[in-house]
């Protein structure tokens, strides 16, 4: 804890008063303090900035983001990350704060990025549908007939996908837990690690999967646009595919994902 403590001072100039760890995962931590900002540790350097990076960035075009106050590296070799602590509590299913979402994430959606990818990998894709690729080939590894299923389903609307030439910024991580509300009103959205540039309904697609039926209707309705009928299960496949590949490498069981993924595939046809 002496190192958050050391690291806060030498960014704000005076020690702080009160430190609290309020999570913990491999690799990574989280403190509050003095209930007003967040400090982030990380051992995976990229992803820690690339967060900081998104927040500001969507901070800058509108959206109600956490202040990125101060960027460094720990005595223990770990980058940290200095940030407003956003108050509230997560956003519950017909939630009024719904449109205040959707134009966040129009706001957000405006941001236009080369590449297409995680931005802590440097959004290195060329192409939205390499980056869709790339999703197949991790997934073959740890299951071939679902990778195979995924890539037929993206075949068939392979001119529409090849068709998505710019890449916007997406949170990447949407779900109730990250949209936080206080006195009746959106406080901000938080957690942004796994932003990337992506097509829209990429983002959309995350909180979709996540969430109950009626807050996707709301943030749709509000968000003032309209997608394919196949191109929402097809993205929430995908997703699942990213989250199986993902707890497989830390030791999960995912049979259970990788049959939602089968059942998002099923509804493209």
């Amino acid at each position: 804890m002496q190192d958050i403590v050391d690291f806060v001072t030498n960014e704000l100039g005076c020690p702080p008063s009160r430190v609290v760890k309020i999570d913990a995962f491999p690799g990574n931590a989280v403190y509050e303090v003095e209930e007003a900002l967040i400090v982030k540790t990380s051992t995976n350097h990229a992803a820690l900035r690339a967060e900081a990076w998104a927040c500001a960035r969507a901070a800058t075009a509108g959206c109600a983001a956490p202040a990125i106050i101060g960027f460094g590296r720990l005595d223990t070799g770990m980058s940290a990350v200095i940030m407003s602590r956003v108050p509230g509590r997560p956003i519950t299913g017909e939630h009024p704060a719904f449109d205040e979402v959707a134009a966040d994430l129009r706001r957000l959606h405006s941001v236009t990025m080369p590449g297409f990818g995680w931005l802590a990998e440097g959004s290195k894709h060329p192409s939205w549908l390499g980056f869709l690729s790339a999703i197949c080939d991790d997934t073959r590894k740890l299951a071939p007939d679902v990778a195979d299923a995924a890539e037929t389903a993206i075949d068939e609307h392979t001119d529409t996908l090849g068709a998505i030439e710019n890449g916007v910024l997406c949170h990447g991580d949407l779900k109730a837990a990250h949209i936080l509300v206080d006195d009746g009103r959106l406080a901000g959205v938080i957690d942004w690690g796994d932003a990337l540039v992506a097509d829209r309904w990429f983002d959309i697609a995350r909180f979709a999967h996540r969430s109950p039926e009626r807050s996707l209707d709301l943030l749709l309705e509000s968000y003032g646009a309209t997608a394919e009928e196949w191109r929402l299960p097809l993205y929430q496949a995908l997703w699942m595919l990213v989250d199986a590949c993902v707890a497989h490498r830390h030791g999960h069981r995912v049979d259970a994902t990788l049959r939602g993924a089968m059942n998002y595939l099923s509804a493209t046809n």
